[in-house]
């Protein structure tokens, strides 16, 4: 079967009236019977026949449109109906690829759902300390706009752990941070090291999370918001923690060899540190910078009651 669509051209400002409207409808059941009656309709079939056309093939029919110049606005336009062979458009599959403005658009909806969802998690399901840092963060990341909170980010806690063990031999740590050569921050992953001990990162443990980044990753495509709200919660309570303890693993750390037993990790002027290791006292320092530096997840682990010298876990 062949489907043809009727369009009727109207003048700009023109209307249409009920004795127009009648008119329009008898000379398009004229049009259709002309159509058939010049024997076109035919030639079509016949072509579709003979090019083993299966059905639902999509084929372009031309049609010729002409303005003539009449005051009358119902005589200025005419059409000529002369079909061509048809044509059927075969392609390869391409892809299409949205310009960045779209993709950034598309991208910033679930961005905000989730800050939207972290809102509600922070008022419905936490108090106390936890609840005031992540409040710290939400602020944060409306204070830096999409997409810029996106990359907001903090080190993972085994990471960490690894790097600034004790007993971690220097080797080990420059193999950890080759993804940027040594420099502060690290990043990437921590390689094929792998230590040992309870805590000891597994090889190619990544150096960073990013919270946000996750969170919308996670939501993406979920149908029911519950399931979003509940990833989302997942998430920021995890942020939250590791931070935390990865400050604690460390406070711990310098105790364990530094001269000073009793100095607590964030009042640490390097030296401390140094005593485990240079490389990991330049770590330290690094963290230490982040712990004043209101433009990370780290600043807000200065401003309330849990102290890193004495970290409670749960």
């Amino acid at each position: 079967m062949i489907r043809f669509y009727h369009v009727c051209l109207v003048e700009e400002g023109s209307r249409i009236s009920p004795e127009s409207r009648a008119s329009i409808e008898h000379h398009d059941a004229f049009a259709r019977g002309l159509v058939r009656q010049t024997g076109q309709l035919a030639l079509i079939h016949r072509d579709m026949v003979r090019n083993l056309m299966p059905n639902g093939t999509k084929v372009r029919l031309a049609a010729r449109l002409f303005r003539r110049a009449n005051a009358d606005p119902r005589l200025r336009w005419m059409i000529s109906v002369l079909f061509s062979k048809p044509v059927v458009n075969v392609r390869d599959a391409e892809d299409v690829g949205a310009t960045p403005a779209v993709s950034a658009q598309a991208e910033k909806k679930p961005a905000e759902q989730v800050l939207f969802q972290a809102s509600i998690i922070l008022e419905a399901h936490w108090s106390g300390d936890r609840a005031l840092r992540i409040k710290d963060w939400l602020k944060l990341a409306e204070q830096i706009g999409y997409p810029g909170f996106l990359d907001l980010w903090h080190y993972i806690r085994v990471a960490v752990f690894e790097y600034e063990n004790w007993d971690t031999t220097e080797g080990r740590r420059k193999a950890m941070t080759a993804t940027t050569g040594g420099s502060l921050p690290f990043d990437g992953t921590t390689g094929s090291m792998s230590g040992t001990g309870t805590f000891s990162a597994p090889p190619d443990t990544p150096s960073r999370n990013y919270p946000f980044r996750t969170m919308i990753n996670k939501c993406r495509g979920q149908s029911n918001v519950l399931d979003c709200h509940g990833m989302t919660g997942n998430e920021l309570k995890f942020a939250e923690n590791e931070i935390l303890q990865s400050i604690a693993d460390m406070a711990k750390q310098i105790k364990r060899v530094g001269p000073a037993a009793g100095t607590d990790f964030t009042s640490v002027s390097g030296s401390t540190a140094d005593s485990i290791s240079p490389l990991a006292g330049e770590f330290y320092r690094d963290v230490k910078a982040r712990l004043t530096d209101p433009n990370t997840l780290y600043a807000t682990y200065m401003k309330y009651t849990q102290d890193t010298s004495n970290i409670p876990i749960w």
